[in-house]
């Protein structure tokens, strides 16, 4: 029996440790089971595939067939007949011109480029959305238990005003008031539930049952992986503004590729042709040109469109960076301005608001004070508090959009 016990301890202990889900845990889950990176991942793959593939010559073509058969005359549709007639079999092989091909391989590349850094980017923006909806979940939890504090003392005072009014010490309408107080709370609590639970639905999207674990310690939100002046300083390696990157080396890519349809391609054909027995057997090599004439009206056409897809990305990674750049910085006054607000309800306000809490119970207690200023100092105390997790939420939404900026590890 002691054994068992024992066992049942060890994994009841266990089990307890593992339940808790940290921010690092929900950001692995993530990588691990996210639909996004996973689409995400094929598209690499298939970009993948291709790059070998790009540059290398056209399959060969088999040709099968008769020339030249008669269909009038005495010999009309007559094998053998006419010293013409052969049945053929051939190969037929296109080279494209070297630059053309050059092009389609460095095509390629560029568009693996494109998915690579769609993958970093996407997988940056799930940490950040995790992280966001990790934070958002913990806050409402924080402000649930506040709630909870501010209804269970409702329902302390509830017990002592209800034999105060027995003993003819308190009134009717004191208690009336107190419980009408506790029923606000209470409608509060249901209501802060519901946002508690759509924050736990919303993390669960990202990462799955996980999200019904109890959450683990915060993350120390004062603090960034990436040191502080990196955040604009770094702007270049922002994942949103590598892809936009690799898509203007693509489009140039395009323009190369463009450019060398001015560029003469050639076939070669090499056929053998059947006539015995009756007649000798023949051996036919023939080359041909692409001929690209009017190319004012094609060829230049295609280019100057590929050149105007160009100057679309580049004018597109030019509002990328002010966009990112803008996103950063006001991320960054975010994060100071609720920086000082914590510190001022940590410092000040919260500090006076149980002050005063103290000294209208105490007066209560006395019998110099009213049952409603201890009321509203109970529900003062729990606004400011409320009031400091709404700063507290604020500042950890900002540290989140900054520390996932760049590309890192789940860990950190």
């Amino acid at each position: 029996m002691r054994y068992w016990w024992f066992l049942a301890v060890v994994l009841a202990t266990g089990t307890a440790g593992a339940q808790s889900l940290s921010l690092q845990e929900a950001l692995r889950a993530a990588d691990a089971h996210s639909p996004r990176l996973a689409a995400q991942r094929h598209m690499l793959s298939s970009a993948e595939a291709q790059v070998g593939r790009a540059g290398e010559l056209p399959d060969p073509r088999l040709r099968l067939g008769i020339e030249n058969l008669p269909v009038t005359g005495p010999d009309a549709w007559r094998y053998g007949r006419d010293s013409m007639t052969a049945a053929q079999i051939g190969v037929a092989q296109e080279f494209p011109n070297s630059a053309k091909r050059a092009a389609l391989g460095q095509r390629a590349e560029r568009l693996r480029g494109v998915e690579s850094a769609s993958l970093a980017a996407q997988r940056a923006a799930l940490h950040r959305d995790v992280a966001l909806a990790w934070l958002e979940a913990h806050f409402a939890e924080r402000v649930k238990a506040a709630l909870e504090r501010l209804t269970r003392q409702f329902q302390l005072h509830g017990e002592t005003v209800s034999a105060a009014v027995a003993r003819g010490r308190q009134s009717a309408a004191e208690a009336l008031a107190l419980r009408l107080a506790l029923e606000q709370s209470n409608d509060r609590l249901i209501e802060q539930e519901r946002m508690a639970e759509r924050s736990r639905i919303m993390l669960a999207s990202l990462i799955g049952e996980d999200a019904r674990r109890p959450l683990g310690e915060a993350p120390d939100t004062t603090r960034f992986a990436h040191p502080r002046a990196d955040l604009v300083e770094r702007l270049a390696e922002h994942p949103q503004l590598r892809v936009v990157e690799q898509r203007e080396s693509l489009s140039r890519a395009e323009v190369e590729l463009a450019r060398s349809t001015r560029r003469t391609d050639w076939m070669l054909e090499v056929g053998y042709g059947q006539r015995r027995p009756y007649f000798d057997n023949m051996l036919t090599v023939m080359l041909s040109f692409d001929l690209p004439l009017r190319t004012e009206q094609r060829q230049d056409r295609d280019i100057a469109s590929r050149l105007a897809e160009l100057e679309q990305a580049r004018a597109m990674r030019e509002d990328a960076l002010r966009m990112r750049l803008a996103e950063v910085r006001g991320w960054l006054a975010d994060f100071d301005a609720a920086g000082r607000r914590v510190e001022r309800f940590e410092g000040v306000l919260v500090p006076l608001a149980r002050e005063r809490r103290a000294a209208a119970l105490a007066a209560f207690q006395g019998g110099r004070g009213e049952l409603g200023g201890v009321l509203e100092a109970e529900r003062a105390v729990t606004e400011t508090e409320l009031a400091l997790v709404q700063a507290l939420a604020e500042r950890a939404k900002a540290w989140a959009s900054l520390n996932y900026v760049y590309p890192q590890e789940s860990g950190q």
